[in-house]
């Protein structure tokens, strides 16, 4: 899996959102976690990190990129993050959608037949607020922001390797 894309997808210069229609699992869960925000359908399918059930060890970009995204946005927020990501990395805890929204790993649930409109939605009501629209919207600057937001995660998948220990430093 190439961590090239997902460092662009990281720092896309439009909010994006992963609209998740059925299980987000390993590779798939970091794609959706290099989204601005998640959406996922209720009754079926789950996010997970597989690693620890199938004797992997998470890539310095993969860790950076959950730590960047998971600690911070569940519910409670400090420790509670920290249980979520460690719990769901060294368990490899399967999350439902409501499981999921408590622990802040996704930002909406809805049935499968309002998923993608509720995606766009969510997309089109994150741009920047402005009396002005978006004649000033710089996509340009828009992006750096999200590299100065996720510099450690940016950096690691961008120019790490696969095969990099997790203390090396990038």
């Amino acid at each position: 899996f190439c961590s090239g894309v997902l460092a662009r997808i990281l720092v896309l210069p439009y909010p994006t959102v992963a609209a998740l229609n059925g299980h987000a699992i390993g590779a798939g869960l970091f794609i959706a976690l290099a989204c601005d925000y998640r959406v996922m359908r209720t009754a079926r399918g789950f996010v997970q990190w597989p690693e620890a059930r199938l004797g992997m060890r998470l890539s310095k970009g993969f860790a950076e990129l959950s730590k960047a995204k998971v600690v911070g946005g569940g519910v409670g927020g400090g420790a509670a993050d920290r249980d979520v990501l460690r719990e769901g990395i060294l368990t490899a805890r399967r999350y439902g959608s409501r499981d999921a929204l408590v622990a802040g790993l996704i930002d909406g649930e809805c049935p499968v037949e309002e998923l993608y409109g509720r995606a766009f939605e969510l997309a089109r009501g994150k741009l920047p607020e402005s009396g002005l629209g978006l004649d000033y919207f710089d996509p340009k600057a828009y992006s750096q922001m999200k590299v100065e937001m996720y510099t450690d995660a940016y950096r690691a998948l961008r120019f790490g390797k696969v095969e990099d220990v997790p203390m090396s430093r990038i």
